[in-house]
């Protein structure tokens, strides 16, 4: 890990526990090292499959249905944006204990996953409609596992470079840049209300 600037730190996946605990929400990350791309079904198929052909210790998710065409014996991304993650909120505190340390996504995620995160995981938000930002730092497809699910719901495991900006949003205390803005916004939002009774 190099941090020697908050504002361009690089981590390197896989990503330990202790790489993770370091950082706090609203700090900027980008990850060079491997992803695994997941979504609904994936989820389902890693936590039901005992034989699962990959680890998740330490790995980083990213919440992405990727656009990948074959060429040849080889695989050329066409798009990678990230997908919300909100769709992921059931499953991902399993997903966690089997040891995931780094989500990527869009749109946050539930209190309850924010607290399953505690001391060994954080959550990394990726701006929306930004899949050809995304490909640019894709340099390899390595493998793609549970193909039969189709291209965007099977496992791509992919090695980028400074994949990012990232924004830490949710953080390994569990503290949420979400759950922030909801609490602030209904405290402005009561305030405009006593606010305009008394002009009444």
């Amino acid at each position: 890990m190099d941090r020697s600037n908050a504002m361009s730190t690089v981590l390197h996946a896989p990503i330990s526990p202790a790489d993770v605990a370091p950082f706090k929400a609203g700090e900027v990350v980008f990850i060079s090292g491997v992803l695994y791309t997941a979504r609904d079904k994936a989820h389902d198929r890693m936590l039901a499959d005992p034989h699962r052909p990959f680890s998740l210790q330490d790995a980083c998710i990213y919440h992405s249905g990727p656009l990948i065409v074959k060429e040849g014996d080889t695989y050329r991304v066409i798009s990678a944006g990230p997908t919300t993650s909100a769709r992921m909120n059931t499953q991902t505190p399993a997903i966690v204990k089997q040891g995931v340390t780094a989500i990527i996504g869009k749109g946050g995620m539930s209190l309850n996953v924010a607290r399953s995160f505690a001391g060994r995981c954080f959550y990394l938000a990726f701006t929306g409609g930004c899949g050809i930002l995304a490909q640019e730092k894709i340099v390899e497809v390595v493998a793609v596992y549970y193909a039969d699910l189709g291209v965007t719901e099977a496992v791509w495991k992919l090695k980028v470079l400074n994949f990012g900006p990232l924004l830490v949003a949710i953080d390994s205390r569990g503290d949420s840049i979400y759950e922030t803005v909801r609490v602030r916004s209904r405290e402005r939002l009561l305030h405009l209300i006593a606010g305009r009774k008394r002009t009444l």
